[in-house]
């Protein structure tokens, strides 16, 4: 085999690997074909070559995915197929500005830290502190963190 068709082995194994690192991520099949166009490559160059000219292959092939792995990892790449969008809105419940602490409710679900209340005949989440509330037991609101009111059983 001559020197192109040995290059162009190992040029076309590194597009491949290219290729399943950054277009096709998890599929693999592109990966372990271009790995074995790179070996076949250099084994080719050590038994057509000769042994001189067969490390100058290995050691080629070597620092050029050195290389492509260094200008892959520092180039904007990643800048340009990230999501760049950030979502700034908060989810607000018009209903938990009328709940004040004080006021009184029952648990609908058990509260094991968290669950539903009902309060001003609304339901919300409730957090129970360190304390279990069982289901059906008279609340009452402590205070409101968020979206979540703080209960204790009455």
């Amino acid at each position: 085999m001559s020197l192109t068709a040995i290059i162009i082995l190992i040029s076309m194994g590194l597009v491949l690997i290219v290729f399943e690192f950054l277009v096709l991520p998890g599929t693999n099949i592109s990966g372990i074909i271009g790995i074995i166009l790179i070996i076949a490559g250099i084994f080719y160059g050590y038994k057509d070559l000769g042994t001189p000219q067969a490390h100058f292959v290995l050691v080629g092939t070597l620092v050029l995915m050195v290389a492509i792995t260094i200008l892959i990892l520092r180039s904007d790449t990643w800048q340009k197929m990230s999501l760049k969008t950030t979502i700034s809105s908060t989810v607000e419940n018009e209903d938990i500005r009328n709940i004040k602490p004080g006021d009184k409710g029952k648990s609908l679900t058990r509260l094991a830290s968290i669950g539903t209340v009902l309060v001003n005949d609304k339901t919300f989440e409730g957090k129970s502190g360190h304390q279990f509330i069982d289901p059906n037991t008279n609340i009452e609101v402590i205070k409101i963190e968020g979206n979540q009111l703080i209960v204790k059983p009455i």
